[in-house]
């Protein structure tokens, strides 16, 4: 019996596995079968990476991801960590909404914020527009950064800081050479999340897209709708394998690496102790 519920967790463990992994192989598994329905037996081919080398407007729907995600990542990145700053020296009566108000852009329905999007920059006159797309991906985006940010400034060691000041270091430089070092990762794994959230983000993109621009989500659900076309199978899987890579290095960011700084911080204290 004590052999047997282990191995009971162990069968269910892997059952669980293989259903979340079964859609994403079954895509890169697709993307190389020679057959243009799927059908078996498997023929391994690279056609289908020739065909969406060729597909112009799969590839001009992924650069315009791209920079959407890039442009939206570098300003919720800075806009995020400023206010995360601002959150931790503020009190119990502004840090409570404005978590509340996070959490709730997090947990919304997509489609329930492209609409309230919808309606606040037509009242404002920016209506579908490239601006409103990047102001929109901010927002959406900006809660991730904040979070991640504010959470790890408020687990740094105060007396850090207080250090540096009795040196004589001033506030910009206290924050460069202190604060900045101890939260990088952070930062950085909040900017890694804003990006992604931002690139999959298919019901504000679906809104807010100006007339003649389709970001990647929206060019895939508009071909989708005829019928799954092998070489987006082949973007599916070099997209899989990007998310796979950045989701490894916002983990061992958040880690190994954050760890990693505040031993090498620790050290330099006992050593100029």
């Amino acid at each position: 019996m004590k052999q047997t519920v282990p191995r009971l967790l162990k069968a269910y463990l892997a059952l669980v596995l293989v259903v979340m992994a079964l859609p994403l192989v079954s895509v890169m598994a697709l993307s190389l079968n020679r057959s243009s329905y799927g059908t078996l037996p498997f023929s391994f081919s690279l056609r289908w990476y020739e065909a969406l080398a060729a597909n112009t407007s799969l590839v001009q729907a992924l650069v315009t991801s791209l920079n959407l995600a890039g442009q939206a990542m570098l300003f919720a990145t800075i806009v995020g960590t400023l206010l995360s700053l601002a959150l931790v020296r503020s009190g119990r009566f502004v840090n409570v909404p404005v978590n509340a108000l996070l959490l709730t852009l997090m947990t919304v329905p997509s489609l329930v914020l492209a609409a309230g999007f919808v309606i606040v920059f037509d009242r404002i006159g920016l209506g579908s527009s490239s601006t409103s797309l990047v102001l929109a991906s901010v927002v959406t985006s900006l809660p991730f950064v904040v979070l991640i940010v504010s959470g790890r400034l408020r687990t740094l060691d105060p007396n850090l800081a207080q250090a540096a000041r009795s040196l004589g270091a001033g506030p910009l430089r206290v924050f460069a050479t202190v604060t900045v070092p101890l939260v990088g990762p952070a930062i950085v794994a909040g900017a890694v999340l804003a990006f992604l959230t931002t690139f999959n983000n298919f019901a504000i993109q679906l809104f807010l897209s100006p007339i003649g621009i389709s970001t990647l989500p929206v060019q895939i659900y508009s071909m989708v709708r005829l019928g799954v076309k092998p070489d987006v199978n082949a973007l599916a899987t070099f997209v899989i394998l990007a998310t796979v890579a950045l989701v490894v290095v916002v983990t061992w960011l958040s880690g190994n690496a954050a760890r990693f700084l505040s031993t090498s911080t620790q050290n330099s204290e006992d050593h100029d102790g």
